[in-house]
């Protein structure tokens, strides 16, 4: 369905101008490139898990009975997210949506996070605080998926590997409506790395991302929430949490890391920078495939090392694992973050900033010139 609609969803974009244009100093983009591909995404997997659902066996899912309650929460993302790419959205508005979102899941269809497995001595968590961090858990990873989808073939490629994981663990533990839906996902968003690939035809827009970030979060959660007699032998010394951890390690680093640094210089987390990790490593290999091939091998490192977490459980705690897999997945970064530090306090400098005392911004001649002065 994708490889077939998608070329005619990018001529109608182009037709109704529905396209981003270059100009902010943080796109890495220089051409005019339609920004709703996440229509095709949203079409496509609805149409997969409604259309197989029916060969499912009911019995053979974590959660079943939440699945229609779930596709409700993921129509009003995709709405929200195709409004703010047409004709924008406050964060404030987005927020309510959210939060909305993060209650239904989190209370009525029971995709919460109520347990750590024993990990840092932490086991099962009171109702109300298992909503209240089930909820930030939620907005983290959601957005955690939007702030990633800044390079050509960056988050779908990542969606492709995040969800193949996510498969062969339900398919392992038998949970087949889990299973289809993230098969529908990783599928779906295969065929549209066709399009989105370097040099991308369209991009998935904040309808794709916040989509496919609202099924990271319900397959991580069902995940979390896997029965352990429903574990094979070969899976059953695999920590749920690590695995997670694994699975969106690159997203949550990223996001982590520059809320952590917005912060320490007193802006909002939500301000828009070239801070990413993508945008570092692009200031390093100096193009979009270079770069997200870095990145998918990064997350097929990451997981391969979640799963075989077994190897080690008998000899180091899961405190231990869970830690020194979280230090990796940091500091894997450390060595481009130090080599890249003066290109980035470059482009700071190049950002047209308002001159101290006046609310004006510098005029576009005044930002020429002080970029010629820096090159």
């Amino acid at each position: 369905m994708t490889l077939f609609g998608m070329p005619t969803l990018i001529k109608v974009a182009k037709l109704k101008q529905l396209v981003d244009e270059p100009g902010e100093d943080r796109k890495v983009h220089h051409r005019s490139v339609p920004t709703i591909g996440g229509v095709m995404i949203f079409i496509s997997v609805f149409f997969n898990v409604l259309f197989w659902v029916g060969f499912v066996d009911a019995e053979a899912s974590f959660n079943f009975n939440a699945q229609p309650l779930t596709m409700a929460c993921l129509v009003l993302i995709f709405f929200t997210g195709l409004k703010d790419d047409i004709i924008g959205m406050s964060p404030s508005k987005k927020l309510m949506v959210h939060l909305f979102i993060g209650i239904a899941l989190t209370t009525i269809s029971q995709y919460r996070i109520e347990s750590f497995g024993g990990l840092f001595g932490i086991n099962e968590l009171p109702e109300m605080l298992s909503i209240g961090f089930s909820i930030f858990v939620y907005i983290v990873i959601v957005n955690a998926w939007n702030l990633i989808d800044g390079l050509d073939g960056l988050a779908a490629g990542f969606t492709v590997i995040a969800m193949s994981a996510f498969t062969f663990w339900f398919l392992s533990v038998g949970a087949q409506a889990e299973a289809l839906l993230s098969i529908a996902t990783g599928g779906t968003m295969l065929a549209f790395l066709v399009f989105n690939f370097a040099p991308a035809r369209i991009f998935m827009g904040d309808c794709g991302s916040l989509f496919v970030g609202v099924i990271g979060y319900v397959l991580a959660t069902s995940v979390m929430s896997t029965p352990t007699e429903a574990i094979p032998d070969h899976l059953l010394l695999v920590s749920k949490e690590v695995l997670v951890m694994g699975i969106l390690a690159f997203p949550l680093v990223d996001t982590l890391r520059v809320f952590i640094l917005r912060a320490a210089r007193g802006i909002s987390p939500f301000h828009p920078d070239r801070n990413h990790l993508h945008h570092r490593l692009m200031m390093r290999f100096g193009t979009h495939r270079k770069t997200v091939f870095v990145v998918y091998g990064y997350s097929i490192f990451m997981i391969a090392l979640a799963f075989s977490t077994p190897l080690l459980r008998g000899v180091l705690p899961v405190e231990i694992l869970f830690s020194g897999l979280l230090i990796i997945a940091s500091g894997v970064f450390y060595p481009t973050l130090r080599r890249t530090k003066m290109d980035y306090h470059r482009s700071l400098a190049a950002e047209t900033i308002p001159v101290e005392g006046q609310k004006k911004k510098t005029s576009t001649k005044d930002a020429e010139l002080k970029r010629e002065a820096l090159a």
